[in-house]
């Protein structure tokens, strides 16, 4: 009874299903799974998982794909709330033949709905409908902006830029001041930006040079005054 309460109290205060009456936040619950991971678990990878659409509840994770040389390309950074796997409704939803998702925080709780059903749930529901296609439109336009930052900026300003996106994802604001837990190598930055280990190194100690950036730790990076970044 107490995983249900629980499953039942993340839906109903997930954004995208905020306006949802209690019996359909009931049906709900019905359909969907909870899952859970640990740092560096492959969360989906078989094409039948690739019919499912997942919904992080807490954590961080990666998705990834493997280029023809076999090296890891970082295609997103997902944290609460976000979606991934089967997001479409056409059936291949252009995924990557061997994308897969890897969790980067020690411990992740996810929410799974078959998509099949999931469907039908968005077809009855008009209003769940458009917030879930306002959900995929950010998605896209997301994708398209991070495409055009690879190919019109440079190293040094993706790097700063990404610090700044993953700090509105990742970080906690106080004042002007900004801190962020960092799940991410200088390696997965890297993969990320479509950048060097050794370029991702020397822009992040420009950033700390500058003031801009503070590397408390391995797992904890600070803009002291978000204001100036």
């Amino acid at each position: 009874m107490l995983k249900e309460e629980l499953k039942y109290w993340y839906l109903r205060n997930h954004s995208l299903f905020e306006t949802m009456s209690d019996p359909e936040i009931d049906h709900l619950c019905i359909i969907s799974s909870f899952k859970q991971g640990e740092k560096n678990d492959i969360i989906f990878f078989s094409d039948t998982d690739r019919q499912r659409l997942y919904t992080v509840k807490e954590g961080a994770l990666k998705i990834c794909h493997l280029d023809p040389t076999g090296k890891e390309i970082i295609t997103e950074i997902l944290t609460e709330h976000d979606i991934f796997g089967c997001i479409g409704f056409s059936g291949n939803n252009g995924q990557q033949g061997n994308e897969y998702a890897k969790v980067l925080s020690e411990h992740i709780k996810i929410c799974t709905f078959d998509m099949e059903r999931f469907k039908e749930v968005v077809k009855e529901n008009p209003q769940l409908s458009l917030k879930y296609s306002t959900v995929i439109n950010d998605k896209l336009v997301s994708f398209q902006q991070r495409y055009s930052d690879l190919i019109f900026k440079d190293v040094d300003t993706r790097i700063h830029d990404f610090f700044k996106n993953y700090g509105a994802s990742f970080g906690k604001q106080t004042g002007q001041r900004l801190e962020m837990e960092m799940f991410l190598t200088h390696q997965e930055i890297a993969e990320y930006t479509a950048s060097s280990r050794q370029s991702v190194t020397t822009a992040i100690n420009k950033l700390v040079a500058q003031g801009l950036l503070i590397y408390e730790n391995r797992k904890k990076v600070v803009i002291p005054d978000i204001s100036v970044y």
